[in-house]
């Protein structure tokens, strides 16, 4: 017992000592600018942004260390050794990957394949219970991320399905996750590396707190079984073959999973005959103050039926200081909710609906490969070129 308390202890110092390197500030400064353009397109749905970029990456800063302090434990606890020459290989063939597929660039899949490639040609020579040990413990660590973090930052979104435009929203967080492993060189040692885990994520068909919750489950699964697999491969050599197949096909099933359950499932977010469905709540807004949230149905304001935006506009024009809305609430059922301003009209009720007709240009698409955007970009010149 006292020598885990001293692996835990051990992994926070030097955790927390990676503060001093610069390499750790340049992966925040990338962390950063994602969640800037996250930003941007918040503003341009919203009109502000809820959380600023700075306090998103305050946030997934201080979660990513306690991911990492999670990663440490078990890899000095396990004593998994890594030969560092093995992510040379690994980190170029992931990037190229990412190339085919954003989705790609994850270690399951160029981890999965030079393994594969390492135990049927002999080349490149790596560690391969060490690398599986490693995507299996990085997604264990990402599971509970997205448990505790995956929905902070969540951007409402319209997206285009079946034919018609529904509401939803897509998670992005980034976490810098600093972590100790022992490392192969002339001699064992324990060395610090710093990887950036993400999450990328629509929901469409579930609300995005069910829809983390169940991604992170997946996952948990899918690393208990890769850090067993890696386990039984240290004395098995067959289970090195097992652990290698399963690393990117075990992944890509938990994203089929997912898509399947987003195409087949009823969206949550559809345009309704009875009322505005509401997407999300701006901030300090009336309707944030009233306890209006995603999913609730607005029936009538002050007595008249509500079926459009215009609708809302067209009872707000006249600047009311007292209103009373009918709505359906989710968890309640039908309800009055009333708000009321002696000293300032109210003139929007500052909620972002889904309309029956279409009424916001800022439609978000899944997102493609660099080499489909190149051969579409290709057709649409050659189709101009034509005309």
């Amino acid at each position: 017992m006292y020598a885990f308390f001293e692996i835990v202890y051990n992994s926070i110092y030097n955790i927390f000592y990676t503060l001093k390197s610069p390499f750790f500030w340049i992966v925040i400064w990338i962390i950063f600018f994602q969640y800037r353009k996250t930003g941007e397109m918040e503003k341009r749905i919203l009109g502000e942004s809820k959380i600023s970029s700075f306090y998103n990456v305050l946030i997934s800063t201080i979660f990513g260390m306690i991911g990492g302090t999670l990663g440490s434990v078990i890899f000095i606890y396990l004593g998994t050794v890594i030969n560092a020459e093995d992510f040379y290989f690994i980190l170029p063939l992931a990037i190229l990957l990412s190339i085919i597929n954003p989705r790609f660039i994850c270690f399951s899949y160029a981890g999965g394949i030079i393994s594969l490639l390492s135990l049927t040609l002999g080349y490149p020579d790596i560690n391969v219970p060490g690398i599986i040990m490693v995507v299996g413990v990085l997604h264990l660590v990402e599971s509970f991320l997205i448990l505790v973090d995956g929905t902070k930052g969540k951007v409402p979104i319209f997206m285009e399905r079946q034919g018609q435009i529904v509401g939803g929203f897509t998670m992005n967080r980034f976490w810098p996750v600093p972590f100790i492993i022992l490392v192969n060189g002339n001699h064992i040692y324990p060395a610090t590396i710093i990887a950036i885990l993400g999450y990328g994520d629509f929901a469409l068909v579930n609300y995005p707190e069910n829809k983390s919750r169940r991604t992170a489950g997946m996952l948990f699964v899918f690393s208990i079984i890769l850090i067993l697999l890696a386990q039984l491969s240290i004395h098995n050599s067959i289970f090195n073959y097992t652990a290698a197949i399963f690393a990117p096909l075990g992944h890509e099933l938990i994203i089929m999973i997912s898509r399947k359950k987003e195409k087949k499932g009823n969206y949550i977010f559809a345009p309704t005959n009875h009322g505005l469905k509401i997407l999300d709540t701006l901030p300090n807004g009336i309707g944030e103050r009233m306890g209006l949230s995603p999913g609730d149905i607005i029936l009538s304001i002050n007595g008249n039926r509500i079926y459009t935006k215009r609708d809302i506009e067209d009872i707000l024009y006249f600047r009311p200081r007292f209103i009373w809305v009918d709505i359906f609430d989710r968890k309640k059922g039908f309800i009055t909710k009333e708000y009321k301003d002696l000293k300032n009209c109210i003139s929007s009720l500052g909620v972002v609906v889904v309309s029956s007709t279409p009424e916001y240009t800022f439609i978000v698409e899944e997102s493609k490969s660099p080499i489909y955007r190149l051969i579409n970009k290709l057709k649409h010149k050659k189709a101009r070129f034509k005309n």
